[in-house]
């Protein structure tokens, strides 16, 4: 009976669903200020329910506003929170805000300049990377020209530069392949792998496909690298 009190006892202090997430919007503001100087205000869409927007509250060269999808995991996260899954609120937390303050912070890749050029070469050259509207197209239209990048070959040493551009980001290389790597606090994780034997081949993880905008800036150097011919990179 005493299990069975204490059981109904922890249901009634249980915050609401509405509770818990608002919890995480205050969590995500308070981190984003605090550990990387970016101001933020989290709020539902109220023109799209299902959809987060994280608006940032100072002046930025990219948009202002992040949307994120409040998708079946987001939900199954916050009520895990609303249940008070230990440590949970914090980690989901950090994760997220690892992902606003890579996008707001990072440093835009910029094109190496060439000392001497002909016409033909720059005609040749595809537009920026950072130019996340021409990129997500390029995305789209992979399938019907998988060969086709957004941004022109790659050396190893400029794709490397690149990549070392975005917060917590590297490239490690074996003679097999190279990879692509995010240094969180508890561990290295994989974001992609290119192949060293044979171009175009690569494989890109979940883990770069969930962060929403910076992967429409990091996968277009991922496909020029791999595009570029073996004997040049």
């Amino acid at each position: 009976m005493k299990k069975k009190q204490l059981a109904k006892l922890k249901q009634q202090f249980r915050p609401s669903y509405e509770t818990a997430r608002q919890q995480l919007f205050a969590a995500i503001e308070a981190k984003t200020a605090a550990n990387h100087d970016l101001p933020t205000t989290v709020y539902i869409n109220p023109k799209n329910q299902d959809e987060l927007l994280i608006e940032l509250l100072k002046e930025t060269q990219k948009e202002q506003k992040i949307a994120v999808p409040l998708d079946e995991n987001f939900k199954i996260v916050v009520k895990r929170i609303q249940r008070q899954e230990a440590g949970l609120l914090d980690r989901f937390s950090d994760n997220l805000v690892d992902e606003i303050a890579a996008y707001w912070l990072q440093v835009t890749p910029q094109p190496a300049v060439e000392t001497k050029s002909t016409p033909e070469e720059d005609s040749s050259d595809a537009p920026a990377a950072d130019d996340a509207a021409t990129a997500e197209k390029a995305m789209t239209n992979e399938s019907a020209a998988p060969q086709q990048s957004t941004v022109a070959g790659l050396s190893f040493t400029d794709f490397a530069d690149k990549i070392a551009a975005f917060p917590k980001f590297s490239v490690e290389r074996t003679d097999d392949e190279t990879t692509v790597v995010e240094q969180t606090p508890k561990e290295q994780r994989i974001l992609a792998t290119i192949s060293e034997g044979e171009a175009n081949q690569f494989d890109i993880t979940s883990a770069l496909e969930r962060k929403y905008k910076i992967k429409l800036d990091v996968i277009p150097l991922i496909e020029a690298y791999a595009a570029t011919a073996l004997n040049q990179r």
